[in-house]
């Protein structure tokens, strides 16, 4: 019977009753084997059709490498288009315009379901058979109509195909110019979709994405707002998606702001700080986004709200002259050191493992402290054993535009940045400190930068040989002394001998000499000033002189002013520092001149600086400033 089927069948003997079994079942599993690669059906491997296509084969036995094909094989039985397409083509590349003019609306939707899948899967054998496919004019323009298909498997076939084909750049214009993107934005409102169909898609827009024409395209209208709310709750894989689209879209300055205002940097911040290995790509893209909006001042502060602190990358080389006591033991930052109860190991690592478990022993620590501890011992720890910054790269620090940066949660970046003001690479310090500068932005973060030791180590780099060092110290400082707490530290750090050398100097810097005299304000602000009836009090030391006891009742700093506090400020106060300050009230802009106005209120209230100031000419540089004022409207 099979004999007499293949004198009048077009369809070979083998393959008759499975076809008409086939058109009853209307599904299909993988077509014999024996005509899957054996030379008679020229079909790439990984084409896996899912039921015969009765139309496709007459056209396959056309071509002359059917089983009943001539010695002279022929492509007289394919349209003319598509002869022309496959001229010079493997007999398996030379089908692929058969399953492109199967994806036409004329054809049943199960056949177009088949050729977008086939389609999809030989685009994955990459650029070569995407370039094959791409010479079919139109074709792109059929797979986008399948997106609107009811069938979730036709959708995800063309949604990969989409996907696969804009991996490669040459073509994405091709795609964004069906309006594909405008169709997948659509497609993505859907509540129904699948996280399948979802996740082809977000992928397709993310290799769009990398092209910066298209990302105004692909953040318009409600897109951007859904993007964000892929963050959460959807699978991984779909986080993954849109967290990359969103590091692309981030590389356009013009798209920060209503990134921003879709609520992108607390969600990215907090998948940032999941630490594991599910969320390896998602941290990683959440991190070069919040990296680049933190190039923009005030996302930075909202980034550091969410805990997340910025830290320079120095270069592994920066670290290798770090040199931790052996030995050593954890410690607070006054220098007390806490109970020992066993050998501390030579390489940090008993340190590290207390640090660690500081907060469950029984230790009696304030939590700034405990923090302090735990980042110290981790930080120094990855230093000693050269795991910071392995690759060893160094951004030039001529280059301010190409510097990198890291993201660190706020308890290891205070200890990083604590780390690097520590080291001798002058680049990495003044990198560290402004990055401490821009960290400060509340007094939570300051308490913890001081308990973490960053005034001792920003104090003596006032007086570094280098003014650009000093100019960095200064402005770290500067950020700090907002809290008057921090305020103490830094003025019994013996902050205020370097700041009067500073401004003693003719040719300090404008912002230099900004940033000290901010400080100085600081620590001379009415409530320190003292009336001289408690003068006897200070020179013959009967008692120390509380802030309670300032004059006018301006009192706003909650600790006592001590005797040797007093007696260091006086050592300051000699008639070159007052005439430097008189100097810059008669020479310097309008809000300096209220700074330098405050510190001298606060020496003139001496008889011996009075006189000082008298001689200085403060008189004329405050007839200078009257004068200004009147004549500007002050």
């Amino acid at each position: 019977m099979a004999a007499a089927f293949s004198s009048i069948s077009p369809f070979p003997p083998t393959n008759f009753f499975f076809y008409q079994h086939r058109l009853r079942r209307r599904r299909s599993p993988t077509p014999p084997a024996d005509h899957l690669g054996n030379g008679q059906w020229p079909v790439h491997p990984d084409l896996r059709l899912r039921r015969p296509m009765a139309r496709l084969y007459p056209l396959i036995r056309a071509t002359g490498n059917g089983p009943t094909s001539d010695s002279h094989p022929t492509s007289s039985g394919l349209p003319p288009d598509i002869q022309r397409s496959t001229a010079g083509m493997s007999s398996a590349d030379g089908y692929v315009g058969l399953f492109v003019r199967m994806l036409g609306l004329d054809n049943d939707p199960l056949d177009r379901e088949q050729a977008i899948t086939t389609l999809w899967k030989y685009s994955q054998g990459g650029k070569k058979c995407i370039d094959i496919i791409m010479q079919f004019p139109g074709c792109i323009n059929l797979v986008v109509s399948l997106l609107k298909s009811e069938s979730p498997a036709t959708c995800e076939a063309a949604a990969g195909f989409l996907q696969t084909v804009s991996a490669v750049s040459i073509y994405r214009d091709v795609i964004a110019d069906t309006g594909a993107i405008e169709e997948m934005s659509s497609l993505l409102c859907q509540p129904s979709l699948t996280s399948e169909v979802k996740e082809q898609i977000l992928r397709t827009l993310w290799n769009l994405s990398t092209d910066e024409k298209l990302r105004t395209r692909i953040a318009k209208g409600y897109m951007l707002p859904m993007l964000v709310s892929f963050l959460d709750g959807e699978e991984v894989k779909v986080k993954e998606a849109a967290g990359g689209i969103l590091a692309n879209l981030s590389l356009t300055l013009s798209l920060h702001s209503p990134m921003v205002e879709a609520g992108v940097i607390p969600k990215l911040a907090y998948l940032f700080k999941i630490n594991n290995e599910d969320h390896k790509i998602i941290r990683k893209e959440a991190k070069a986004t919040l990296l680049e909006l933190a190039k923009d001042d005030y996302y930075r502060i909202l980034i550091i709200e969410e805990g997340l602190v910025r830290v320079p990358l120095v270069g592994a080389d920066a670290y290798r002259v770090f040199r931790p006591p052996t030995h050593s033991w954890p410690s607070l930052p006054d220098g007390t050191e806490i109970e020992r109860n066993s050998t501390p190991s030579r390489y940090g690592a008993s340190e590290l493992l207390l640090g660690l478990s500081v907060r469950e022993k029984n230790f009696n620590l304030e939590e700034a402290k405990i923090n302090a501890i735990v980042g110290r011992s981790q930080q120094q720890f990855l230093a000693r054993i050269g795991a910071i910054e392995v690759d060893g790269v160094r951004k030039s620090q001529l280059e301010p535009q190409n510097q990198q940066y890291t993201l660190l949660p706020w308890i290891d970046g205070i200890a990083r940045l604590v780390l690097i003001l520590g080291l001798e690479d002058v680049s990495a310090i003044i990198e560290a400190a402004h990055a401490v500068a821009d960290a400060s932005i509340s007094e939570h973060m300051r308490i913890s930068f001081k308990e973490a030791g960053a005034i001792k180590l920003l104090v003596p780099l006032l007086q570094h040989n280098s003014e650009v060092v000093q100019e960095a110290a200064a402005h770290a400082l500067d950020r700090l002394s907002f809290s008057h707490i921090v305020l103490q530290t830094i003025e019994e750090e013996g902050v205020l001998e370097p700041l009067t050398s500073i401004l003693k100097e003719g040719n300090t810097s404008a912002t230099f000499l900004e940033k000290a005299v901010n400080i100085l304000s600081r620590i001379f602000e009415p409530g320190n000033i003292i009336d001289t009836k408690f003068s006897e009090k200070v020179t013959d030391g009967s008692k120390d002189i509380s802030s309670e006891e300032a004059i006018g009742g301006f009192s706003k700093v909650p600790y006592p002013i001590s005797r040797p506090k007093l007696l260091k400020r006086g050592m300051v106060m000699d008639s070159s520092f007052i005439s430097r300050l008189t100097e810059i009230l008669r020479t310097s802009s309008p809000s300096l001149q209220v700074k330098v106005a405050s510190v001298l209120v606060y020496l003139v209230t001496l008889e011996a600086n009075a006189a000082a100031a008298t001689s200085a000419g403060i008189e004329l540089a405050l007839d200078a400033v009257f004068r200004k004022g009147s004549t500007s409207g002050m």
